[in-house]
């Protein structure tokens, strides 16, 4: 899974889903499909999350870019294969809980 937000930049929720995409695993993707919107309303601000689908036509590490990249303190972003399976997404406990079900559900319509 790959997140992030839309910079000023980027065109569109697409435009900025691909510069995501090759800036934390160097990967370029092909027709991304929106399967999920998530929104939280805060205080002061509302969090929007888009959640596309999509395949991944070439992928290499070298062109990852991003700056969470630099942080240790953040984690490992070393890009992992997972199969489209359910008991393979059950395995990954993926947050927010509304798409962790969502994937759970749809895994194994989609690996087909």
């Amino acid at each position: 899974m790959v997140g992030g937000g839309v910079e000023a930049e980027d065109t569109d929720l697409e435009a900025a889903l691909r510069r995501e995409v090759m800036e934390e695993i160097g990967a370029t993707i092909g027709p991304a499909s929106e399967f999920l919107t998530l929104t939280e309303p805060g205080v002061k601000v509302t969090v929007v999350q888009n959640c596309f689908r999509a395949d991944v036509l070439d992928l290499d590490t070298t062109r990852r870019s991003g700056p969470e990249l630099d942080d240790p303190d953040i984690g490992d972003f070393s890009p992992v294969r997972v199969a489209l399976t359910a008991s393979a997404v059950r395995a990954l406990e993926l947050h927010p809980p509304e798409l962790d079900k969502h994937l759970r559900e749809h895994a194994e319509h989609w690996g087909a």
